[in-house]
């Protein structure tokens, strides 16, 4: 069975404030700071190494845009290519 993706809804995410990571399905996470900072990290794991990506802000970056750029990591992934070591410049 597939795990499910969009598991969160933008009045969840405004309204969390238990701190850790909440999944949204697809490596895509809100990560609640014990200070109610919120913002978006994309996680995959590469070559036997665990990467974080942050995605920006909760109040910067919506649910919608969150879900695409987290789209566009997993295509990178899917093509061989490491979106981390993009974004760095690194290929």
């Amino acid at each position: 069975m597939a795990r499910p993706n969009n598991r969160l809804t933008a009045l969840r995410c405004q309204n969390l404030t238990t701190p850790g990571r909440h999944a949204d399905g697809g490596g895509l996470y809100l990560h609640v700071k014990p200070s109610d900072a919120k913002s978006w990290v994309f996680l995959y794991e590469n070559a036997g190494k665990r990467h974080e990506i942050g995605l920006g802000p909760l109040h910067t970056v919506s649910l919608t845009e969150a879900r695409q750029k987290a789209l566009e990591c997993r295509k990178l992934l899917l093509d061989g290519r490491d979106p981390l070591a993009l974004w760095k410049g690194l290929r």
